[in-house]
Parts: structure tokens; C-alpha cells; sequence
């Protein structure tokens, strides 16, 4: 089972199955204000059956949507399904710019942006499974999906915003595209979600910060993470 802890209002960062660690859901209670729990990975713990079973009841008056029931079943799968990125790649998204590697700048470039954003994705095109040597880039191209529904004209200057935002801090840390040696950005677009295909999900792959994902600390960065939105 996995202990919830109720908060006050829901975070941004932590909706949508965003940030494999730490997720809030939000139940409907009838006659009162919807309940928002914090969900953690680290807080899961075993009850044996009997216990549950004389112990456990059901509150009739709190249920959960068929949305936040999605993405519940998105977080728990995102933890064990991660898309692979070939090595070179991810080593050299953790190259340093500055004090920090691109891959911890990522996410504080998309963290004011969280409320509006669906996720991430990378497309390496043929290069997609490919290790590459040192001296022979990857071309990348990134689309940065948001929420058309949910905020609309909002949302759509917060992804470009962020896109912008991303194409810089690439073009800083690996040169001009013409030049780049290790990482080559060929575009970054903002996309609504509405205007996906299947045909782009399937050549695309959901960018996560793994470093950040596998510890239980407080790190709350925003995390473009896990399965293809429901």
C-alpha cells in the first residue's frame, strides 16, 4: 500500500504523473471541498491481508475520477517503464554548463512552466538506438507538449516560452547546431496536445531526469516523465 498524506491544494509539478517520485491526486467529496493527497514511491509498505481486512473501511462520499484514476495507473508504470536513451546520449545531456549539468538545467528551465506543460520528448530519428562515437553528434529535435484545453493562450505562451528557453541552453552548453560535436539541436517546438499523432508518439520518446527519479530525497524539480499521456 502506499501512505497518503493530505495537503492543502495541489502542486503544478506534481499532477499528470509529471514527477515519478511524488504525484497528488485530487478525490471528489461530496457536500465538501475536493481532497488532495500526496502520493510518494518512498512511502509504500506491506499489510498483511488479515489486518486489512478488519481494519479497513470505505468512505462511500470520497471517489476518484476516471482522469486521476489514468493517471495513477500512468505514475505507478512510469517507475518501471522508462524509455531507454542510448548511453552516449544520456552522458552527454550530463555534460556541465556552469555549475550544473544540461540534464538539472532542463528541469529548472521547465519549472515555472509545469502548471501548463504535459511532458517532453525527444526524437533522435535513425540515431534513436544508436551509440555513437565521440566527434559524431546527435541530431535532436524536442517537442515540449502542452495542455491546449486547460489554459489555452496561457498554456501555449508558456511552451513556447519554455521551448525558447531550452533551445538556448543547448545551443550554450553544445555550440551552434552547424558545429555541435556531441549534441546537435535541430528544433524545439512547442506542440498542443491536441495537435499530437500517433504517428508522432511513435517515433518520439518521454524525457525524464533519471538522476533525480531514482532518489527519495526532496529534490521537487519539475520532471517531463513516465508513459505516453492518457
Amino acid at each position: 500500500m502506499i501512505v497518503a498524506t493530505q495537503v492543502t491544494a495541489p502542486n503544478p509539478q506534481f499532477l499528470f504523473a509529471k514527477n515519478p517520485r511524488r504525484l497528488h491526486l485530487t478525490f471528489e467529496c461530496s457536500g465538501s471541498t475536493p481532497l488532495t493527497l500526496e502520493l510518494l514511491h518512498c512511502s509504500r509498505c506491506i499489510v498483511p491481508k488479515k489486518t486489512f481486512i478488519e481494519q479497513a473501511s470505505r468512505q462511500m462520499d470520497i471517489t476518484l475520477s476516471q482522469e486521476e484514476k489514468r493517471t495513477l495507473k500512468q505514475w505507478l508504470a512510469a517507475r518501471y517503464g522508462r524509455p531507454a536513451f542510448p548511453n552516449a546520449f544520456e552522458d552527454r545531456l550530463r555534460t556541465k554548463a556552469g555549475k550544473h549539468t544540461v540534464e538539472r538545467k532542463i528541469g529548472k528551465t521547465l519549472e515555472p512552466y509545469a502548471k501548463h506543460l504535459i511532458g517532453m520528448f525527444f526524437d533522435l530519428g535513425e540515431q534513436r538506438g544508436q551509440e555513437l562515437t565521440e566527434g559524431e553528434p546527435y541530431a535532436l529535435s524536442i517537442i515540449v507538449v502542452y495542455d491546449a484545453t486547460a489554459g489555452a493562450s496561457q498554456a501555449r505562451q508558456a511552451a513556447e516560452q519554455a521551448a525558447e528557453e531550452l533551445q538556448a541552453l543547448f545551443n550554450t552548453a553544445f555550440g551552434d547546431p552547424s558545429t555541435a560535436t556531441k549534441i546537435a539541436l535541430d528544433s524545439c517546438e512547442a506542440v498542443a496536445d491536441t495537435y499530437l499523432t500517433l504517428a508522432d508518439l511513435r517515433r518520439v520518446d518521454q524525457w525524464r531526469l533519471e538522476y533525480i527519479s531514482l532518489q527519495n530525497d526532496e529534490q521537487g524539480e519539475f520532471l517531463p516523465t513516465g508513459e505516453l499521456p492518457s
